[in-house]
């Protein structure tokens, strides 16, 4: 038993260390990007930790192969001069400035009031790191001088560079019913086990095992790495921002032949036919074959009405 105690503590030991891929990407250095996501070089695929058998398993995801089912047309990203900008959600905010400009400002100056539902005009696009979501305002904001920040991203209800809100509001709240599923909701930034990452430069791609199950599920969707690369690879992705991670997601239901019913989930039993199609990609879904605890249909619906009537 103490033999077998010291190798559980040895490959949790090993599993932690094994570092993130891409190098993270600071505050400042996203902020004085022009917003647009630039290409990450390939990184080696991580295998599975070698354990003993019957200690471990690794986590599984099926990837279904590409196909001619229907999906969502993305809009194409903006390009114009001026057309960069975030707009706040139903809820007053607030604009954050980052620590260099911090410094630079008189005590009680580090941050300015946003309004709801309020579109502010960007240089760039905007960019995203943990929580929050960055931006350089085209011009100050009437009496603060803060134009260089960043707001919490639940806060933020839609961004120039794209994403969940320029979705059809019952594929949206199927979205977040998947989340809830996943247990990671408004956070892209999750690692299996709601360990956190910062930066999106690319799928952190680390393995960490925890009770029976060893997995490099990452994002709001919790993509295994090699789904990820599979997905990134055939739609150009490169890099891992919450719009990236839609556009995989979406994906993978029009792969499996969901995304239409998920376009006309208000119905139940477009609903009940939608995660049908999808339980063997996500391990939270009723009826997955994993092995690891799923939610029930009911309490799943419960949860898309909900999300559904905030659109």
């Amino acid at each position: 038993m103490v033999m077998k105690t010291q190798r559980l503590a040895v490959l949790l030991a090993l599993a932690a260390a094994i570092p993130a891929a891409a190098a993270a990407q600071s505050f400042e250095e996203l902020l004085n990007s022009d917003g647009s996501s630039a290409e990450v070089p390939a990184a080696p695929a991580v295998s599975a930790p070698r354990v003993q058998a019957g200690a471990y398993r690794e986590a599984q995801q099926y990837l279904p192969p590409n196909n001619d089912n229907p999906g969502f047309d993305w809009p194409r990203p903006h390009k114009s001069a001026g057309a960069d900008y975030f707009t706040t959600g139903p809820s007053a905010t607030f604009f954050k400035a980052s620590q260099a400009q911090a410094e630079d400002l008189a005590e009680g100056t580090g941050k300015c009031a946003l309004a709801p539902n309020t579109l502010y005009k960007t240089v760039a696009r905007p960019g995203f790191t943990g929580m929050h979501v960055m931006a350089q305002l085209s011009e100050p904001l009437p009496g603060c001088s803060v134009t260089r920040g960043y707001i919490y991203m639940p806060h933020v209800s839609s961004t120039s560079a794209g994403g969940l809100w320029e979705l059809p509001k019952n594929v949206r709240a199927f979205l977040d019913t998947l989340a809830y599923a996943e247990g990671t909701k408004e956070h892209y930034d999750y690692i299996f086990t709601f360990v956190t990452f910062s930066s999106y430069a690319d799928h952190p791609r680390r393995a960490i095992c925890s009770g029976s199950l060893c997995s490099t599920a990452a994002g709001r969707y919790q993509f295994l790495s090699k789904t990820w690369d599979a997905l990134a690879a055939d739609l150009g992705l490169t890099d891992f921002t919450p719009p990236s991670q839609e556009k995989a997601c979406v994906e993978l239901l029009r792969r499996a032949g969901a995304y239409t019913l998920a376009a006309k989930a208000s119905k139940y039993e477009n609903f009940s036919a939608a995660v049908n199609k999808i339980n063997t990609i996500w391990a939270s879904m009723p009826g997955s074959p994993y092995g690891q605890p799923t939610h029930t249909k009911a309490e799943l619906w419960k949860v898309y009405k909900a999300a559904l009537a905030k659109y």
